[in-house]
């Protein structure tokens, strides 16, 4: 927002969406637009067209079923205006249920403060133990989202580019990371004519 950015938060969590106002006004004295909603009707209690809609923090990985999935990337894909992007990330999970996880705490846990670990892993289910400084213990369960399933669903919905970054950097970058914490998915709502140049229309 302080970029000029108009921002909508969107959660199915009240707390969540109390505590992103509260973060607005505490950071700029902003009054952010919330709503509470679930995804898969995205279009329902949330009204207009977006040039991006971000989804961060492995929080995809909490839809469980494969047709709740379709319906949420459907919903965003239809509030996307007309070349507008979609961010996702998910944890690599690839590399977690290859037995090569191996967390660098780089961007998500920086400082080695949270002790975040699978605890158990199996191809319908990710339970992780989140360990605090203060003694606190968590759990979440998450389902675990292979990178190319991911993106295969992003375009099967109709988005028709998606880069993938590792850590924020290419994957075919030489210098990227050999076993990245976090995958960014880049999605583009674009309509590719037939040459593949992005111009023009179907």
């Amino acid at each position: 927002m302080n970029e000029g950015f108009e921002v909508v938060s969107v959660d199915g969590s009240a707390t969540m969406l109390a505590k992103a106002f509260e973060n607005g006004l505490e950071h700029g004295g902003h009054i952010l637009r919330t709503v509470l909603a679930d995804w898969r009707w995205l279009n329902r209690d949330v009204h207009g067209e977006f040039d991006a809609i971000i989804c961060l923090g492995n929080s995809f990985t909490h839809l469980f079923s494969e047709h709740d999935r379709r319906k949420t990337l459907a919903e965003f894909y239809a509030m996307l205006k007309h070349d507008g992007v979609l961010v996702l990330d998910q944890r690599n999970y690839d590399a977690i249920l290859d037995g090569d996880y191996e967390s660098s705490h780089t961007y998500y846990y920086c400082g080695k403060a949270v002790d975040a670990g699978p605890e158990h892993v199996d191809e319908g289910l990710a339970r992780f133990r989140y360990g605090f400084p203060d003694g606190s213990v968590y759990h979440l369960n998450m389902f675990p989202l292979r990178k190319e399933y991911t993106r295969r669903l992003m375009q099967e919905v109709g988005f028709q580019r998606v880069e993938t970054y590792g850590d924020f950097q290419k994957s075919d970058q030489e210098d990227g990371p050999d076993t990245p914490d976090f995958f960014v998915h880049v999605a583009e709502k674009l309509y590719v004519d037939d040459e593949g140049d992005g111009q023009g229309e179907r």
